[in-house]
C-alpha cells in the first residue's frame, strides 16, 4: 500500500477507488463509442447494454462506498446479460474478497483470466485482492502468466476474426503486447508493426515508465467497418482504454496520436492516476506530427499551432490556469486552441529539455495536485503567467506547419482521396509531375525518400522542406504491386 503522509487517510480511498475505476471504466482517450469485443455479447440488445453498463457502474460505485454485498449483487446481475466481461468479473472478485468469501473470490479471478484479463500489474497491488495472497490457488495463478497470456493473445485473435471475417489480415505480437486485425496487404501491416514498435521504445526512452501489461489491439478496418464502429462524425480516429482497442481509418498522424493514447494510458494505469485532459491530449498532438530520426520519433509542432499563433496575436489564449483545469467536455468544446496549446507547450518542454522533468515529477506529486500546474511551476522554476509568456515567445516566431501548399511551393500535381494505408491518386494534372513520372489514377502513394507517408499532413510536411524542381523519389502501390520512381517536382 503506497503512503501519502499526512493526505494518507484520504487518499488511500482514492487510491482504492482509482484502482478499481481503471480497472473496470477505463478512459477513453478519444470520443466514447461502442465497440463489441466479445462473442456473447455482441448481439446484446442495445436497451440491454445499457442496462448491463448500468448495472456494473453501480456495482463500482458501491465498491468505492465498501458496500461490497450490493458491489456483488450489481456485478452478477449485469453479468447474467454480459458474462464474458473480463473486467467486471475482476470487479466482482474484488466484492468477493473483501467479503472474506476466499474461494469464490478466486473462482472469479480464474475466470477473469479466462476471459482475457491480464493486468498483472494492477493485480499485484489491488488492496481489494489482499485477503488472496496468501493462498496457493492465487500463488499458483501468477505462476501460469505466461500461458494465461497466451491464451489471452489466441482469445483476442479469435474474437477479432468472427468480427471482421477472412479479408483482414490478423497477427499477435506476443513478446510486444499487440494483436492487430488490419484491412491492408502483408507490406503495409509489416511497415505498421515497425513503426509501432519504433514509436513504443522511442516514448518509453522519452517519457514513459512502464509499458503495457495488457495486449493492445490495433484495428485498421475498411471504411464501411470503420464507420459502423465510430459513428461521431469528423472522429478519425479513436482509442478506448477499457477495451484496450485502438481503431484507425488510417495510418500515419492519426495512428500515431491514438497509439500515444494507448501507451500513456498504460502508464497512467501503472501508477493508478488519471491525468487531466490537457496533458493526455497534449502528449498526442505534440508526438503526432512527429518525424522518425534513425527510428527516434521526434515531436514537431502540429497544424494546430497556426490557431495558436492567431489565438496568441489576438490576445485570445487560454490562461494557463485555465487549461490545465478544463474537464473534458470544456476541451473538446474548444478543440483547436485547446489541443494546439497544450501540444504546444509541452513540445517547448520537450525542447528545453524539461519534459521528462516535468512528467515525472507530476507523476510523484499527482496526489498533491492531479491538474498538473503544481509541477510546471517547480519543473520551470516559475509561475504560470510566466511560462506562459516564455512559452507564447517562443511560440509565436515558429513555421506552422501547412494545411494547404502556398502559392509558389513544390507541389506533386495530383489530388488525393484517403485509402487505409495510403494516399489515393484521383486526379492528374496533365503533364504534371507525377504524370510525367508514371503514376496514374488509382495508384497509392505509400512513401516519399525512404520515409512511410499514408496520411495527407505527412505528405506536406516532406513537400515543405522541398523547392520546385526538387528530385524525390515516390514509392506507390498499384494493386498488389509496389513501385518506387523519381520525380522533379512542380511549382504550384
Amino acid at each position: 500500500m503506497m503512503m501519502f503522509g499526512k493526505h494518507e487517510s484520504k487518499m488511500k480511498r482514492v487510491w482504492h477507488f482509482l484502482l478499481i475505476l481503471l480497472v473496470a471504466r477505463g478512459f477513453a482517450a478519444g470520443a466514447a463509442t461502442t465497440f463489441p469485443i466479445t462473442g456473447s455479447s455482441r448481439h446484446l440488445s442495445e436497451q440491454d447494454r445499457k442496462r448491463a453498463e448500468r448495472l456494473a457502474n453501480e456495482g463500482l460505485d458501491a465498491l468505492d462506498q465498501h458496500r461490497f454485498a450490493d458491489a456483488e449483487t450489481k456485478l452478477r446481475e449485469a453479468l447474467i446479460l454480459v458474462p464474458d466481461k473480463a473486467t467486471w468479473i475482476y470487479n466482482l472478485t474484488c466484492a468477493l474478497s473483501m467479503q472474506g468469501k476466499i474461494d469464490g473470490a478466486l473462482d472469479s479471478l480464474e475466470k477473469a483470466t479466462d476471459f482475457g484479463f491480464t493486468d498483472f500489474t494492477h493485480l499485484e497491488h489491488d488492496p481489494g485482492l489482499s485477503p488472496l495472497r496468501e493462498t496457493e490457488r492465487y500463488k499458483k495463478l501468477l505462476g501460469r502468466k505466461d500461458e494465461i497470456r497466451h491464451h489471452a493473445a489466441e482469445l483476442a485473435l479469435e474474437q477479432l476474426k468472427a468480427q471482421f471475417g477472412p479479408k483482414y489480415l490478423y497477427e499477435a505480437d506476443e513478446d510486444h503486447k499487440l494483436i492487430v486485425a488490419a484491412y491492408t496487404d502483408q507490406a503495409t501491416l509489416d511497415s505498421l508493426k515497425q513503426l509501432l514498435l519504433d514509436q513504443a521504445a522511442s516514448q518509453w526512452e522519452a517519457l514513459f515508465s512502464h509499458k503495457p501489461d495488457e495486449f493492445i489491439r490495433i484495428v485498421i478496418p475498411t471504411d464501411a467497418d470503420f464507420r459502423k464502429l465510430v459513428t461521431q462524425r469528423g472522429v478519425a480516429g479513436i482509442y478506448l482504454d477499457e477495451s484496450r482497442t485502438l481503431i484507425a481509418r488510417r495510418m500515419g498522424q492519426i495512428m500515431v496520436h491514438e497509439f500515444t493514447h494507448a501507451l500513456h494510458a498504460a502508464d497512467q494505469r501503472a501508477v493508478g492516476q488519471i491525468h487531466p485532459v490537457w496533458l493526455r491530449e497534449g502528449i498526442a498532438s505534440m508526438y503526432e506530427a512527429g518525424e522518425f530520426e534513425q527510428r527516434r520519433l521526434i515531436p514537431k509542432d502540429n497544424y494546430r499551432l497556426n490557431y495558436v499563433q492567431q489565438a496568441a496575436r489576438h490576445g485570445a489564449l487560454l490562461p494557463l490556469e485555465k487549461l490545465v483545469r478544463l474537464t473534458p467536455e470544456q476541451f473538446t468544446a474548444n478543440a483547436n486552441l485547446a489541443y494546439g496549446e497544450s501540444s504546444s507547450l509541452l513540445l517547448y518542454l520537450y525542447e528545453k529539455d524539461l519534459l521528462r522533468a516535468f512528467y515525472d515529477r507530476f507523476k510523484t506529486e499527482y496526489a498533491e495536485d492531479p491538474t498538473g500546474k503544481i509541477a510546471l511551476q517547480r519543473t520551470t522554476g516559475t509561475t504560470l503567467p510566466d511560462l506562459q509568456k516564455a512559452w507564447t515567445e517562443w511560440m509565436l516566431p515558429r513555421t506552422s506547419p501547412q494545411l494547404q501548399p502556398g502559392f509558389g511551393s513544390a507541389i506533386l500535381g495530383v489530388r488525393f482521396d484517403s485509402e487505409n494505408d495510403g494516399l489515393k491518386i484521383s486526379l492528374l494534372i496533365p503533364n504534371g509531375p507525377a504524370m510525367m513520372s508514371g503514376l496514374k489514377i488509382g495508384d497509392v502513394i505509400v512513401g516519399i525518400d525512404g520515409r512511410d507517408v499514408r496520411d495527407y499532413p505527412s505528405l506536406l510536411s516532406i513537400l515543405s522542406n522541398h523547392n520546385p524542381n526538387d528530385l524525390i523519389s515516390v514509392k506507390y502501390r498499384r494493386g498488389n504491386a509496389y513501385v518506387t520512381v523519381p520525380v522533379i517536382l512542380g511549382k504550384r
